[in-house]
This record gives C-alpha cells, structure tokens and sequence, in this order.
C-alpha cells in the first residue's frame, strides 16, 4: 500500500460510446494537485461542472451506478473508479464529452492501459 498521494504523469484517454446512453464520448484522464481526490468534469456542459467522485453522490444503482451534483450527473463511473484505485491514483480530473464515459470492452481494461501508458508521479502529501 502506498503511503504517499499519487497523481498521472500526463493527461491519456480514448473515444467510444457509452454502455447505456449510446452517447459518443471522449474520457480524458489529466493529472491533479494533491487532495484534489477523483472528479469528473462534463466539459459538454456549461461552466464544465465537475462531479467529486463522492458515495454521498450516488443518485442510482440501476444498471450502473450514476453520480450527480446540482442538476449534473455522470452513469456508469464504476469501471473508471476501479481503474483509479485499483492503481492508487488519488488525484485525477477525469474530463468527460458525455454524460457516460466509453464503455470500452466492458470492463476496467481499458482504462487501466490508458493509465499505465502514461505513468504516475508520487506527491508530496501522506494518502488519508
């Protein structure tokens, strides 16, 4: 278990549609400052509102677990999320084109070879 934050030594990413929606979407993973923790932006809306990657912001479990924050939500975050932390990023701004990331092959893959083709920097701070 790593003792220090750690954070993506690049931005990385790929193009798909969505599992449920359908929707086209680009996923752009891109380093963050310490405490930052794990948020998605939707940059297809406004202001490019972010979601913090929170339990408390579950909003459904239908098919998928989907968070939101305000009138902003994101579906199908659990692969991303076990990508993430299954290699002890902590922070990351996960940019979304879609209110559902690329589905990819189904599972976590995907996401994990994007991370790993980048790399990862340990930060200064203890992990919580």
């Amino acid at each position: 278990m790593r003792t220090q934050q750690r954070t993506l030594a690049g931005p990385t990413g790929f193009d798909g549609v969505g599992l449920h929606t359908g929707n086209a979407s680009t996923i752009t993973f891109h380093p963050a400052p310490e405490n930052y923790g794990i948020r998605f932006m939707r940059i297809d809306q406004p202001d490019s509102p972010e979601v913090p990657a929170d339990v408390d912001l579950v909003t459904d479990i239908s098919r998928g677990t989907t968070i939101t924050s305000g009138s902003v939500s994101v579906h199908t975050v659990e692969h991303v999320l076990a990508a993430l932390v299954g290699l002890e990023v902590d922070n990351c701004r996960v940019e979304l084109t879609a209110n559902e990331p690329p589905i990819g092959d189904g599972s976590a893959l995907p996401y994990t070879e994007a991370l790993m083709k980048v790399g990862f920097v340990d930060q200064a701070t203890p992990r919580r």
